[in-house]
């Protein structure tokens, strides 16, 4: 049986063009949302100090454990859940999502204890001290604290992602970031009579409107047929099928964290250079989240496209969801690259007025649009894996890119050429079209050996249709 999107297009047979732009406009304005998120509260850190804003920068490897995370529950079990109702079998769905539910709330209390202990030694890794020290963990350790909520919000929107619902998360989003403007200079300078919280206000918003998003992701994913006798399926746990979904969950989390220590590599490098360029680290890297937008909007296409299409032997369209959420990709991350490039000043103007900082920052992003095309090709390349149910070559390629290749790199153009803060800027292109030369070879291989082998699986057309399969 065929499952339609939110809009009545079967993801199986309807045009894809279109729904690639139906699945992935939503996705994409969500995540644009989500970056307008992150840029207020590092508009609002500036205003309070520059220390205060390289906190937030400082912060960000450690919280991306548990983007990480987020990441690999939502897209895992989308992967899995879209898998199974393209085959036309929702019970089996239902039981996926149920088993993921457990392992999130799991998973995002040990963050939450683990991180939070941890997290002064590891601020202070990165090269946090004194005040920027205590800024850091007054902001980090709330939200390590708030780990579960993160990670049930994940799931919940993986089972909306897999029936290809990108518009709930999107309006959660668009309300939760329009919430987070107005609370966050309340609870940071105590407008109005409120105690003011300085940079332990930004954390605080972010909860509240985390607690939001979840309650409504939630409600929406309640709405969805296949999540009909849940409460069974909690009771019934099932180590097989936990298995199952772990080995979707964990090589996708292990990829993004392999993201988060990335960063940390190269904010060690940058941190050498002072809290300016630190600052200005922290800001470009929110000018790239947002020109990323578009390819990571993609990927929520490609991987309901892939892994409904896979579980309903429909290969030929696999191969065309693949080859338009990569080709749409890089062409909108060259055109990203060109208006970074062109008006980089005036965009790191709205977050500092540091001269050090926008100095920094200019210097770094003139050299950092270079890789954009590459990231799509990487992120969409991870989608298209996501889809075909084969994370682990994803993760080998983050492991690569982000733990093996970054320190070289870095010190050879840093110190080993004597390049300094420009030698950082010219290393992360380097390294990220050699990640994206690695995905691309293990998309162009595996696709066609995965379809092929889903297809000696999957029993004939016509056995399919007299079983109740395909409608």
């Amino acid at each position: 049986m065929t499952r339609p999107d939110r809009t009545g297009l079967p993801i199986t047979s309807g045009p894809i063009p279109l729904l690639v732009r139906r699945i992935a406009l939503p996705s994409a304005t969500a995540m644009a949302a989500q970056t307008v998120f992150n840029l207020t509260n590092s508009y609002w850190a500036g205003t309070w100090s520059t220390e205060a804003l390289a906190a937030l920068a400082t912060a960000f490897p450690v919280f991306f454990t548990i983007i990480a995370a987020t990441f690999g529950f939502s897209q895992g079990t989308a992967a899995l859940v879209s898998h199974e109702l393209g085959a036309g079998r929702p019970e089996e769905a239902r039981r996926v999502w149920a088993h993921a539910i457990g392992l999130a709330l799991l998973a995002g209390l040990v963050i939450a204890g683990a991180g939070a202990a941890a997290a002064p030694a590891l601020s202070a890794l990165l090269g946090a001290r004194g005040v920027v020290l205590d800024l850091t963990l007054v902001y980090l350790v709330p939200l390590l604290a708030s780990a579960p909520l993160f990670l049930l919000a994940a799931v919940a929107n993986a089972a909306l992602t897999a029936t290809a619902d990108t518009r709930s998360l999107r309006d959660a989003v668009l309300t939760t970031t329009a919430a987070n403007v107005g609370l966050v200079p309340l609870l940071m300078y105590g407008i109005g009579g409120v105690p003011p919280l300085g940079v332990t206000g930004i954390a605080a918003s972010h909860v509240v409107v985390q607690i939001a998003q979840f309650a409504w992701l939630a409600g929406r994913a309640s709405r969805i047929p296949f999540v009909a006798g849940l409460d069974r399926a909690l009771r019934e746990p099932d180590l097989r099928l936990a298995g199952r979904v772990l080995a979707q969950v964990v090589p996708n989390t292990l990829t993004l964290m392999t993201t988060g220590v990335g960063l940390a590599i190269v904010t060690g490098f940058v941190g050498r250079y002072g809290p300016a360029a630190v600052a200005a680290y922290g800001v470009a890297l929110r000018i790239e989240q947002l020109v990323l937008l578009p390819a990571l909007g993609l990927n929520a296409a490609t991987v309901a496209l892939v892994g409904q299409n896979l579980g309903a032997g429909r290969l030929d369209r696999v191969r065309r969801a693949a080859a338009t959420t990569l080709g749409s990709g890089v062409a909108v991350m060259v055109l990203g690259a060109l208006l970074v490039f062109l008006s980089r000043e005036p965009l790191l103007a709205l977050f500092s007025d540091d001269r050090a900082v926008l100095s920094l920052g200019a210097l770094y992003l003139e050299f950092a649009v270079l890789a954009f095309p590459a990231y799509a090709v990487v992120v969409l390349g991870a989608g298209v894996l996501q889809g075909l149910r084969r994370p682990v070559p994803a993760l080998l390629v983050g492991i690569g890119r982000h733990l093996v290749a970054p320190p070289l790199v870095l010190w050879f153009f840093d110190v080993g050429l004597g390049l300094g803060f420009a030698g950082i800027a010219l290393a992360v292109p380097t390294v990220a079209w050699a990640g994206a030369a690695a995905s691309g070879i293990l998309v162009v291989r595996l696709l066609p050996r995965t379809a092929d082998q889903a297809a000696a699986r999957r029993p004939s057309r016509r056995t399919r249709s007299a079983s109740g399969w395909e409608a």
